[in-house]
């Protein structure tokens, strides 16, 4: 990993970047967050059309995102990433309402590593119904323009951490998960580029009450001690950050997010017995 990091504001002239003006976007886990976060910095760049999927309602910054961009548009829809037909449904919806997608950022998440399987159909399972309903419309085979699409997984998705199992294990999924798919020969086919995002610790409200949603509460006091230890950053900062990976537009990156920087990951072959074809 650089350490330097590279900064959402450094110039890299050398290397074309992704322009987002007219460009067509969705955005899970958009309500709040990070999520709601980057839809904002999308429209600011000049996105012409963003599309919202969240359980969630947030009327309000909706209302206040609508009234800041009127000449854009902004479709809200509400929808658990967990629910695999509905998911479908909706990207079909934004399909023909926007025309085509170029950009999709998988931000949906929760954290409460007692209820095991909500955790991993809405991290997990949500990452992967997004991204696979994302690709008949996006796929240059079947008519669509190609594009990028990112999506989140976390630190802890790379090194493990004992108090957060689940939800580590998710996050470490859709690292393997968006890398599986960034593979050379499908991008030439398809023109769809794959990158994985690892924030590291993040203020959002995710976390509230974290101790009541981890599996071993005996270590409540350890678990207070390492999170006031941490290093947090805004969700702002964590999206601008997004919008800088989107801009390098480098198929199968994985990135980590950390102190308003991204820090790419150099991830080396383990498995030395795997075809060069597969």
């Amino acid at each position: 990993m650089n350490p330097q990091g590279i900064s959402p504001s450094t110039k890299n002239t050398s290397q074309s970047k992704m322009s987002f003006r007219g460009k067509n976007a969705v955005v899970t886990g958009g309500a709040g967050g990070i999520g709601l976060q980057v839809s904002k910095q999308l429209l600011a760049a000049g996105a012409a059309k963003v599309a919202i999927i969240d359980l969630q309602d947030n009327l309000e910054e909706f209302v206040k995102l609508r009234a800041a961009h009127p000449t854009q548009s902004v479709m809200i829809v509400k929808m658990d990433v967990a629910n695999k037909k509905g998911v479908e449904a909706t990207y079909e919806e934004i399909a023909k309402t926007f025309g085509n997608i170029d950009i999709v950022v998988n931000v949906a998440g929760i954290f409460n590593d007692k209820d095991v399987q909500r955790t991993l159909l809405v991290n997990l399972g949500g990452i992967i119904n997004s991204t696979l309903s994302a690709l008949p419309y996006m796929d240059k085979a079947n008519g669509g323009k190609g594009g990028i699409i990112v999506n989140m997984s976390s630190v802890v998705g790379l090194d493990p951490m004992f108090i957060i199992p689940i939800y580590g294990a998710t996050k470490a999924g859709i690292i393997n998960f968006t890398r599986c798919l960034a593979n050379e020969k499908f991008y030439q086919r398809s023109g769809i580029r794959f990158v994985t995002v690892c924030p590291g610790a993040t203020m959002t409200d995710m976390f509230t009450n974290f101790t009541e949603k981890i599996i071993f509460p005996e270590t409540s006091d350890e678990t207070y001690r390492i999170l006031d230890r941490l290093n947090k950053q805004s969700a702002a900062d964590v999206s601008r950050c997004i919008l800088n990976v989107l801009e390098k537009d480098k198929n199968g990156a994985v990135y980590v997010i950390e102190g308003k920087r991204i820090f790419p990951l150099d991830l080396k072959p383990q498995w030395t017995g795997k075809e060069q074809a597969l």
